[in-house]
């Protein structure tokens, strides 16, 4: 035998599993507690899928499908979900902690507990999404559509929500200290007990908005600056407690005349 024919070559070829995960669809089936932490799942399809208390932490998943799965209790910790879909899905007491869900859409999704914290979520659409109790602190919500979200005592101190649409928003006690509403839209909004304390609504638009039991109204940023668009309802007490700490143009943009 010579030296050339002695010579070998290995060509390393595709992994067959590593290639059937890939392409497998995972749409409807029972992946509850299963560890995804780390993988690239780019436009993976979740569509129906148990994945309660699955573990996403640092996976890619941009264009994930997660359409009507239940995601209860799932960790989502500094994932990659630009553009996912969560149409539909239960993200009960899921955490998506520095997670990047940019883009995503969590329309008439159950988020009740959900963690938010750090998050960036510009332009996400949470429209007619269920965020009772929800934790957005310092999350960036730049751009994120709240249409009909229900944020019923969630903690949002110090999120950025400017030009966000707030319009039918239900969020009666919730928090949002030093956050920011510049440029928001917030029309036909529930904000009755509302924290607002260093709140910025510079250049914010209001219309049919209910700001009653805001006892630190007065401690807003920008209030003269609001563009009311139709009149909005302050409750008598607080009037009578804040009124002369609250700017004339802001009292009169809510159609109170003095």
């Amino acid at each position: 035998m010579n030296e050339q024919q002695a010579t070998t070559t290995t060509i390393s070829g595709p992994n067959p599993v590593a290639e059937a995960f890939e392409t497998e669809t995972l749409a409807g089936k029972s992946l509850a507690r299963e560890s995804f932490a780390g993988r690239s799942l780019r436009g993976a399809d979740f569509r129906g899928s148990d994945l309660s208390m699955a573990d996403f932490r640092g996976a890619i998943l941009s264009g994930a499908n997660f359409e009507g799965a239940d995601l209860s209790g799932a960790q989502f910790h500094d994932a990659e979900l630009r553009g996912a879909l969560f149409t539909d899905a239960r993200l009960l007491y899921a955490r998506f902690t520095g997670a990047h869900i940019d883009d995503a859409v969590f329309t008439r999704a159950f988020m009740h507990h959900a963690d938010l914290t750090r998050a960036s979520a510009e332009s996400a659409r949470f429209t007619w999404a269920r965020l009772m109790h929800a934790t957005l602190r310092d999350a960036r919500c730049s751009g994120a559509d709240l249409t009909g979200a229900c944020l019923r005592f969630a903690d949002c101190c110090g999120a950025d929500l400017s030009f966000a649409t707030l319009e039918f928003a239900d969020a009666p006690s919730v928090k949002l200290t030093a956050a920011s509403l510049r440029g928001a839209l917030i029309l036909s909004a529930n904000l009755d007990g509302a924290s607002l304390a260093g709140t910025d609504l510079t250049g914010a638009s209001f219309g049919r908005t209910v700001v009653t039991n805001c006892h630190d109204l007065d401690r807003a940023i920008g209030l003269v600056s609001i563009s009311h668009v139709a009149p909005s309802a302050l409750d008598v007490v607080t009037f009578r407690r804040l009124g002369a700490g609250l700017p004339a143009a802001f009292i009169a943009g809510l159609g109170i005349e003095q």
